[in-house]
């Protein structure tokens, strides 16, 4: 594939509108047209008409002929790919995921943190959220159904609502969690999410006591979620492994048996990656 050469544009601000407007664009469900991202970004029509045709040429982006408007292409996906391919966690980690998928009945997933965010590297749906997918297709309803982009591997999650990254900000320097909160902030997402910036580090503080966190209803009202961290040969936390599922499925009766089956993936996961837990 040829490289774009953006700087084509005369601007020595290209690439990086560039990359604004790909995140703005990604961000947008239906796409934009040309005119409402010229407007969005405040940059001349022609400029920003040169730039999306080049991403367009070169398969960032796709234009649907029907509304005109531009959309995310297939080459984002097949670089994601790539870059989660060299994510060395993801390989050795999917069996155990699969096991603990076997053994709980949930979904399981490996996160770590990228910028104050956790990026989804690797996820596998447990035996009952399959079944409630196919009951929802066949009765065509998403109810008690999360859609695909809330699930997706490579997604982007709030660190500060889910249970992965909690844990990951839990065992990460209380500068750098300050730093995470003051860029991002606390956003709510349900009446369960944790906004009050004291409140939110006592959690983080009880979270590293306890050697695991839950997010219950906070990024999604109907969503339950544990997690616990997976240690590197230094004692340092580079991922974390968790299952989430409805709140009504009765495993979550037993916490304690829960966390512990949980903490074995972890440790399975460190072992496979030829790291073992302190």
């Amino acid at each position: 594939m040829r490289c774009a050469n953006l700087g084509e544009v005369g601007e020595t601000n290209s690439l990086e509108r560039a990359l604004v407007l790909l995140k703005l664009i990604e961000q947008t469900p239906g796409g934009l047209r040309n005119a409402d991202i010229s407007r969005q970004l405040d940059i001349p029509k022609s400029s920003c008409s040169y730039i999306v045709s080049r991403l367009e040429r070169e398969g960032y982006l796709i234009k649907d002929a029907a509304s005109n408007r531009y959309k995310i292409g297939l080459t984002p996906v097949a670089l994601a790919h790539g870059a989660l391919r060299e994510v060395g966690i993801r390989t050795v980690a999917e069996p155990a995921l699969y096991k603990l998928t076997n053994q709980t009945g949930l979904s399981a997933g490996i996160g770590v943190l990228q910028k104050g965010r956790v990026l989804l590297v690797d996820r596998v749906e447990g035996p009952r959220f399959v079944d409630r997918a196919i009951q929802a297709a066949a009765s065509r309803t998403a109810r008690n159904f999360r859609v695909r982009a809330q699930r997706d591997i490579g997604r982007e999650l709030p660190a500060h609502s889910t249970a992965l990254g909690k844990v990951l900000l839990a065992f990460s320097p209380r500068q750098q969690v300050l730093d995470v909160i003051a860029k991002l902030g606390l956003a709510r997402s349900t009446a369960a999410t944790i906004v009050s910036k004291k409140r939110f580090l006592a959690e983080l503080d009880l979270v590293r006591k306890q050697g695991y966190a839950v997010a219950d209803g906070e990024a999604y009202a109907d969503l339950r979620a544990l997690s616990v961290p997976i240690f590197d040969t230094d004692g340092e936390v580079r991922a974390a492994v968790s299952v989430n599922g409805d709140p009504s499925e009765p495993v979550w009766d037993d916490l304690p048996t829960l966390v512990k089956t949980v903490e074995d993936a972890a440790r399975d996961i460190s072992r496979r990656a030829r790291i073992l837990l302190p």
